[in-house]
């Protein structure tokens, strides 16, 4: 019997190419979402490899929703291996937003004491706001927002804290410190343990129009833990996870479960949002985002949207995010792969200003920094030495890569 995604116009030869794994992974999210016939979902799936099938499961960061959401019978209709894997995602799941949930209101009592205000981004609130409790969604790192003028006293707070700085792992001189707030958004942390990743950010992502629409914006406020914690006005908080997922091309399939939901919700004024998107040259962003959901996950359009504007770019965009959920994560760190993401990213703007500004953090790399300490007075030399520079850094990522025990 085919399959129902073979047969699905809106992804066309695509689907039909995908192995039997990749297909029951759509199929048993469309399940959940209830957007497919859950009788029809798994025609023609005898031949699933449930090692292949709990690898995609683990890269997508899904397994707890299914696990949840995913009908009973067709949960039982997965081979046993695949059930146990379930189980086991979602107990893990819960465990890590215990934790990090438990970590944000620590880390709110830090900041808080020392008088620093901070937004709480995705993360723990964002989970139970959108899926309903903490453990539906993949708990990955924490995010906190907060101004850049504050960004070297909450580096200390945190080190204070017990977390060491990973991005960048070294000192910066003033003039690195300079660049490195202009090309880059953000600091890396880790907790002492290493199980607990943390980023600060002074700008939601390296997005110039978009950051200038937020600011000054009042935040909303949730609480946990009996802590109040300031988090993202729901459009700015939606439009971020949009433009999150359309930045790293969509690789993992848990960023689009976000947008599915979104979607779904009727709180949600789409045309507005639209509106948000177009005076943030965000268009592409907004469409590829809400056009690829209806295709992979037969999510319908929300409504009041007007119908998508007929260009060429949005099915290529569209046709790029599914071609780079195909890739195997080995086939991301490539240098074919890293030149069709500079590809990709620079067809994703529309806005001549944000394409060059996009490409600059690939030019200006803190990495550099370290692999060739220079003077501040020097600094320039960096523009000059860029290329040989990132070929070094791709051949050490490939070197590491072979040198790794299969």
């Amino acid at each position: 019997m085919t399959h129902p995604i073979e047969n699905d116009a809106r992804l066309g030869r695509r689907g039909r190419a995908w192995p039997a794994e990749f297909r029951a992974v759509v199929g048993l999210l469309r399940c959940a979402l209830g957007t497919a016939d859950t009788l029809s979902a798994f025609a023609g799936d005898g031949a699933l490899r449930p090692g292949v099938l709990n690898a995609l499961l683990d890269r997508h960061r899904i397994g707890a929703f299914l696990r949840h959401r995913l009908p009973a019978a067709e949960r039982s209709r997965l081979p046993a291996p695949v059930q146990a894997h379930l189980d086991q995602a979602a107990q893990e799941t819960a465990r890590r937003a215990l934790v990090r949930s438990a970590e944000l209101v620590r880390l709110s009592r830090v900041l808080g004491t020392a008088g620093v205000p901070f937004l709480s981004v995705k993360g723990p609130l964002l989970a139970r706001e959108l899926y309903g409790e903490l453990g539906l969604r993949h708990a990955g790192d924490l995010d906190l927002l907060v101004r850049q003028a504050d960004a070297e006293r909450v580096d200390g707070l945190l080190r204070a804290a017990g977390f060491r700085r990973t991005q960048p792992s070294f000192e910066l001189t003033p003039l690195q410190q300079q660049k490195y707030f202009s090309v880059r958004h953000e600091f890396e942390y880790f907790s002492a343990d290493g199980s607990l990743r943390l980023e600060v950010m002074w700008r939601l992502v390296n997005h110039e129009h978009f950051h200038r629409s937020t600011l000054g914006e009042a935040s909303g406020e949730a609480v946990i833990g009996g802590q109040r914690v300031a988090v993202l006005p729901t459009e700015t908080a939606a439009l971020h996870l949009l433009l999150h997922g359309a930045d790293h091309g969509w690789f993992r399939l848990f960023w689009l479960l976000d947008i599915a939901l979104l979607m779904q919700n009727e709180r949600i004024d789409w045309p507005r949002l639209l509106a948000r998107a177009e005076a943030t040259k965000l268009e592409r962003v907004f469409w590829q985002s809400v056009l690829l959901t209806q295709a992979l996950l037969a999510v319908p359009l929300p409504a009041g949207l007007p119908a998508p504007p007929q260009t060429a770019v949005l099915p290529r965009l569209v046709s790029d995010a599914l071609r780079h959920m195909e890739l195997t994560p080995d086939e991301i760190k490539t240098g074919t792969a890293h030149w069709w993401m500079t590809g990709y990213a620079w067809r994703l703007q529309s806005s001549w200003r944000v394409r060059l500004r996009a490409l600059l953090p690939r030019v200006v790399n803190p990495a550099d920094w370290q692999t060739l300490p220079l003077p501040d007075r020097w600094f320039t030399l960096y523009y000059v030495l860029w290329p040989f520079l990132w070929a070094k850094r791709r051949f050490n990522t490939a070197r590491a890569d072979t040198a790794r025990p299969i």
